[in-house]
């Protein structure tokens, strides 16, 4: 554990929306280089003249006003950024929908958040226009060309030209280049320090495991990115650069890795999906000062060649979430960043959508390898037994949190404005995270793993992110993922998946896998079955899928 007095450089949230809180806490650093695509940047001013110019379309040709909401069915890319920010300065509640989803899903997305109108990037859509089309809502199409440079323009142009071709023609079309034509240079009055607004609709696991959609107001927002804004500010607007590498429709995405960097000055590059080896090639090209992701991302760029560099020297910040990250392999990736003479070095947080994103984290002055940290400054976290009572340290169980940064509530048809929310005697909101975990006597929590993905075996808490940590000690290992199985009678026990560096002695492996694991674990927690597969199922967000591993066989 380290000490150091942090500085903050963010301003406060009051009662903001989001493109005012964006506007307020940049207008110090002049007219910097905001975004980047591909090779071509674009200033701040440009970037709020994109946002305004969109606005205005909205109101003047949609007539979307404070309280309707409109989805974004996009990648990371700056059009989604330019929508966010236009739709959250008239009033309108963003539905974020992940760009990926078959259009079944989408459409009762569409339908449950009540949207007004989507905005999509072609090159998407050729599976779903009909569905869209069914809708009878209007469409903004958005192409990968509109930020592209005159050089990349005509090429990409002429691929998507090519791709429309095939496309039945939209009802209600707009092209996103038509719309900046027609209405870049013009403005609009907004919404003024409506904070307390819905500003986005997020979809999240839910803590119970199904699926739900998430209510964050701008309040919540802010106030997530005020309390960041200790963790480190630019001194080069313009110049210093950050990887957008998450997507908007998760809450690490859009407050943490776009919001916080757009409000801290930083030149975003967002990157439409993760490519290791683009990233090493602006590592190289540009000051890159930060980048955060999920543990699947750093591990992939850890093995990419050329990510080991003294590029690396130039970030001050990186920050891994979403998922555990075993202390194997976190030693590894830091002696790399030590190695390249960067003070940086990989940070665990933790978070949920339901918080607004983060709620407690490691940094370069306050941590404990192997923790998620403490919680930001005005956010309670505490550790509850299965009656809703807090635990004293050191023993596991349910996270929560309470606090600024919380949700409203989930989207329900007629269900309660704070639907999700536990409210204890004395009127507190707390978030149930539904994941395991401890509190040490210094304030640093650790993650034990999902609540859901507890095994239990004769009474005993079989916890499967310790046996994957165990995995990630094994140099054969590639990836690892503990489920919960039964025998032929019906008996729990611990079924491990195993995907292999290179293929090998199969039994061999299995029976060093047995070994390391009667060595260093109870004997509930030995796996008795052990399946090697070429390649793990993975999330859109690189996770693990251990849910689909949890239903095979």
């Amino acid at each position: 554990m380290n000490q150091q007095e942090p500085y903050c450089n963010m301003i406060e949230a009051e009662d903001y929306n989001c493109y005012e809180f964006y506007k307020a806490a940049t207008e110090q650093f002049g007219n910097y280089d905001q975004m980047q695509h591909m090779d071509a940047r674009y200033t701040r001013a440009q970037i709020i003249c994109d946002i305004e110019a969109l606005a205005t379309y909205f109101v003047k040709e949609l007539h979307l006003k404070r309280g309707d909401a409109f989805t974004i069915f996009m990648p990371t890319n700056v059009e989604s950024l330019v929508g966010f920010y236009a739709l959250n300065k008239i009033g309108v509640i963003v539905n974020f929908v992940h760009p990926l989803l078959p259009a079944e899903v989408v459409m009762e997305s569409v339908r449950e958040a009540k949207s007004k109108g989507l905005m999509v990037l072609g090159l998407l859509c050729k599976n779903h226009v009909k569905a869209i089309n069914d809708t009878g809502l209007p469409v903004i199409l958005c192409r990968v060309s509109d930020y592209a440079s005159p050089a990349k323009h005509a090429a990409a142009g002429a691929g998507e030209a090519a791709l429309e071709k095939l496309f039945p023609k939209y009802k209600n079309m707009r092209r996103y280049s038509d719309i900046m034509r027609m209405y870049r240079g013009r403005t609009t009055p907004g919404e003024c320090r409506n904070g307390g607004d819905v500003a986005v609709y997020l979809n999240g696991g839910g803590t119970t495991g199904k699926s739900k959609t998430i209510k964050l107001t701008n309040k919540a927002i802010n106030e997530n990115v005020h309390r960041l804004g200790y963790i480190d500010h630019i001194v080069a607007p313009g110049d210093e650069a950050e990887i957008i590498i998450l997507p908007f429709f998760h809450a690490f995405g859009l407050v943490v890795a776009a919001h916080m960097a757009m409000c801290n000055a930083a030149r975003l590059i967002p990157l439409m999906q993760f490519n290791a080896k683009l990233v090493v090639k602006l590592y190289k090209n540009n000051r890159i000062s930060g980048i955060g992701g999920i543990p699947n991302m750093f591990k992939k760029l850890y093995h990419t060649p050329g990510f080991d560099g003294p590029h690396l020297a130039n970030t001050r910040m990186m920050f891994v979430g979403g998922d555990d990250l075993s202390p194997k392999f976190l030693e590894d990736f830091n002696n790399m960043l030590e190695r390249n003479g960067t003070s940086a070095r990989l940070r665990q947080g933790y978070g949920l959508t339901e918080v607004g994103s983060v709620c407690s984290v490691n940094t370069n002055w306050v941590y404990k390898d192997g923790s998620i940290g403490r919680p930001l400054e005005g956010v309670r976290m505490e550790i509850w037994d299965d009656d809703r009572r807090p635990l004293p340290d050191g023993e596991v169980g349910e996270i929560v949190i309470a606090g600024p940064t919380i949700m409203e509530g989930y989207l329900t048809e007629n269900g309660p404005k704070d639907e999700g929310l536990y409210y204890d005697d004395e009127g507190t909101a707390w978030v149930l995270s539904g994941d395991l975990g401890y509190r040490d006597e210094d304030g640093f929590f650790y993650f034990s793993g999902r609540k859901k993905r507890l095994i239990i075996i004769s009474g005993y808490n079989v916890y499967p992110v310790d046996i994957e940590n165990l995995m990630d000690t094994l140099p054969f290992v590639r990836e690892s993922c503990a489920v919960q199985g039964y025998d032929e009678n019906g008996k729990v026990l611990v079924r491990l998946y195993v995907s292999l560096k290179e293929k090998g002695d199969e039994e061999a492996y299995r029976a060093e896998i047995t070994s390391a694991c009667e060595k260093n674990l109870s004997g509930f927690s030995v796996p008795r079955e052990i399946i090697f597969m070429d390649e793990l199922p993975h999330t859109p967000l690189e996770k693990v899928d251990f849910m689909k591993l949890t239903k095979l066989k």
